[in-house]
């Protein structure tokens, strides 16, 4: 590996779709109800058989969204395809449990999926997600994912909370505001994406001109692990809106992996560099002005600046997609 190559993966995600039920404060991909991109069969294939070429081991991978079980038929047969590809099978599949209305129908969905070559279910559950996900869907969820799949079935995103969900669909907007400043406190998030928008006002914030210095070889270069977008789009790590390059027929993701260098995206190659305060100069030469109370972290400055030279037109091709970046969502925080 070169200084300026990404590092041998361990450890990939097919985003599949943006589409999901819900609109949660916290979704750094920014999916909601209106989004509708769902990557292909075909595709998921291809990129699945990409991955075993290089190595990434089926534990390693995950299918994830948005929400991946809003087509389930789709879902079962990307999942097939991972062993048909030369893996041993989907290390776990992300869903918020939307769909867990019954028993008998979690029972047999996670028992096709089982057969197919599902290790684990992942179950996104915290107070961003019972927004719009009611708690005793988590619950039959996680009962009978542990039948169905054992006890080492079963990962989640917040195991504390979700021994013991809340619903927060019905709290007043003060009073989830505060569940959420709490919950924050204890498990912080990535301040990219909608968060930045919805969360970040009830952090503290930081001066650019005070926020730690850094720079962002680690996260970029050296993650080991990516995410593919519906349409192809690869981006590194947790980074999203940044992008490697694009996956799809004729070029498929093992040649981008293999041969993507940091010289073919500057802004990356900034961020590696310099960290998120590279990015100003450019940013200011397309009007962007800091606020002037600072960012809760560098990677809300990072998003923020990003989000500026998207809607003015300098994305070049390493930024992006564009929607992410518009998403202005219903729950801001910002107005309240």
């Amino acid at each position: 590996m070169t200084l300026d190559a990404l590092a041998p993966l361990t450890a990939a995600g097919l985003l599949v779709t943006d589409w999901c039920p819900a609109r949660c404060r916290h979704c750094y991909v920014c999916s909601g109800p209106d989004r509708s991109a769902w990557m292909t069969v075909e595709a998921a294939a291809g990129h699945l058989s990409a991955l075993a070429r290089l190595g990434v081991p089926a534990e390693g991978i995950h299918v994830g969204g948005g929400e991946p079980f809003g087509d389930f038929d789709r879902l079962l047969a990307i999942v097939r395809s991972a062993r048909e590809g030369g893996l041993a099978g989907i290390g776990y599949v992300e869903t918020c449990g939307f769909w867990a209305t019954s028993e008998l129908l979690v029972r047999r969905r996670l028992g096709a999926l089982a057969d197919a070559g599902l290790r684990q279910i992942s179950i996104s559950a915290d107070p961003y997600h019972q927004e719009f996900v009611p708690p005793d869907r988590l619950r039959r969820l996680l009962e009978v994912a542990r039948a169905v799949l054992g006890p080492g079935g079963v990962r989640a995103r917040r195991w504390k909370w979700l021994q013991a969900p809340q619903d927060t669909s019905a709290m007043a907007e003060d009073d989830r505001r505060g569940l959420f400043a709490e919950f924050l406190a204890r498990y912080p998030e990535r301040m990219t994406g909608r968060a930045a928008t919805h969360l970040a006002p009830l952090l503290g914030r930081t001066p650019v001109a005070e926020l730690p210095e850094q720079d962002c070889r680690r996260p970029l270069l050296e993650s080991r692990h990516l995410h593919v977008l519906p349409g192809g789009e690869v981006y590194p790590g947790t980074c999203a809106g940044l992008v490697l390059g694009r996956a799809r027929a004729g070029a498929p993701l093992d040649g981008l992996v293999r041969s993507w260098r940091l010289a073919d995206a500057p802004h990356l190659a900034r961020l590696v560099s310099g960290g998120p305060a590279a990015l100003l100069p450019e940013a200011r030469r397309h009007g962007f002005t800091p606020e002037v109370a600072g960012y809760a972290d560098p990677c809300h400055l990072c998003w923020m600046v990003r989000r500026h030279l998207v809607r003015a037109g300098a994305a070049g091709r390493d930024l992006g997609p564009a929607a992410m970046y518009e998403d202005a969502g219903r729950n801001s925080l910002e107005a309240g």
